[in-house]
């Protein structure tokens, strides 16, 4: 079996996409290892991913400033990324709940979110464009 994209050296291992043969520089350039053609497909389709998250905060963003009319509604963007972080935290004994209790239990969680939130999308935000930076470097070199 030969290498995919070097045809005169031998395959030591098969990309994990599609698996056709990868000689050892091949190999390396990837973890796990991929073909060029399978690499470039999945950094794009990250890309992807990473642009609609940013795209997604941005627009909470700026229904959040025409909404609220404030520049505290930048920070209604947080919410979902304070509210996953709750989810990661809440025991399962909420599950049992009247209604009146799910709605303060859910008013209670709205207001943690928005808290959470103003710490934890900075940091998101910054490692999205951090990985989107990396991505691009990626698909320069591939």
């Amino acid at each position: 079996m030969k290498c995919c994209k070097h045809r005169e050296r031998d395959g030591v291992v098969l990309c994990n996409e599609c698996g056709q043969a990868l000689c050892q520089e091949c190999a390396d350039k990837f973890h796990p290892p991929l073909c060029s053609r399978c690499a470039s497909a999945r950094a794009r389709e990250i890309k992807g991913q990473l642009v609609k998250s940013i795209s997604l905060s941005v627009l909470l963003m700026l229904v959040g400033i025409f909404v609220i009319k404030s520049p505290a509604g930048i920070l209604l963007a947080g919410i979902p990324y304070g509210w996953a972080i709750l989810n990661a935290i809440t025991p399962s004994m909420f599950l049992w709940l009247s209604w009146v209790g799910w709605i303060i239990y859910f008013l209670i969680k709205l207001l943690l979110a928005y808290f959470i939130g103003l710490i934890a999308l900075p940091i998101k935000l910054i490692k999205w464009i951090i990985e989107l930076s990396s991505i691009n470097h990626t698909l320069k070199n591939i």
